[in-house]
Parts: C-alpha cells; structure tokens; sequence
C-alpha cells in the first residue's frame, strides 16, 4: 500500500515529497526526489531528508541494532538512510530514500567525500541522532565497506 504524504522542512526552501510505501507491518520505504541543481538547495535537501530519517530513529531501532547507515549511490545519485545490524541485513522498520536528479548539474567537487562532510557535520547537532547510541555510517555504492562518521 502506497501513501503520499508532503512533509515541510526547518530549511528555508527545501521542501519534499514523500512516497510511503508501506512494504510489511514492520517495514516502510519513505522516498522523494530533490529536483534541486545548486549546491546549497541540494544541501538543505539533503540535511531534511537526514532530519525526517532521524525523526523515525526511536521506531527503527530493534535489539540488534548498531548502525545509523547514510547510503550513496553516485551511479544513481540515492541517498538511501536505515537503522541496520552489525552484518548490515536486518534493517529497521524505516528506511528513508532520496534520489538527487540534479546533483550532476550542481558539479560538486568530490561530490561523495562533502555529501559525507556535510551529513557528519549536521549528525553533530542533532538532537533525534543524540538520543541514541547508534553507530553512524557511510558506505559508498554498496554495503561492503561502511566508514564510521
């Protein structure tokens, strides 16, 4: 079952639209698209998208639970955001995706290295990531290797 819900963001301009695909009773996919194509829009959409994920943090946590895991796709410009285990296979009940149309058109330099900087800095100050002893992580096309934030 699929719902559309419009969710405002704390960032002047940033606003998206989620999809809620509600894939069992215990697991959910929340997706958008960030028609965005300069730095800064693309930036504030993406540190929202960061804030709806961990505005879901306390649902998703289970008993094995260690990582807050920030997955990048550059071939498919996805950011996708999930409470997850040690061996990256059970993930929690939200699982947060936000494809970025137009980060190609924003040319940003090391493009993986500042969405990584940019989502580690804001994880600095967030209230909704400080509650809970999670390890934040960010892995780059593919769960393989996950680089501790």
């Amino acid at each position: 079952m699929q719902h559309d819900y419009f969710v405002g963001s704390i960032f002047v301009g940033t606003i998206l639209n989620w999809s809620i695909d509600n894939l069992s009773p215990q697991r959910a996919c929340h997706s958008s698209t960030c028609t965005e194509i300069t730095e800064t829009d693309i930036k504030a959409s993406m540190l929202a998208s960061a804030d709806y994920a961990l505005s879901m943090l306390e649902e998703s946590i289970h008993d094995d639970a260690l990582y807050c895991l920030f997955e990048w796709s550059d071939e498919q410009s996805l950011l996708s955001i999930s409470v997850t285990d040690h061996s990256k296979t059970n993930d929690g009940k939200h699982t947060v995706k936000v494809h970025f149309k137009g980060i190609k058109q924003a040319a940003i330099e090391e493009q993986t290295e500042t969405i990584k900087f940019w989502l580690r800095d804001h994880l600095t100050t967030s209230a909704d990531f400080m509650k809970f002893s999670l390890v934040a992580g960010f892995s780059r096309d593919g769960r393989q290797t996950v680089e501790l934030m």
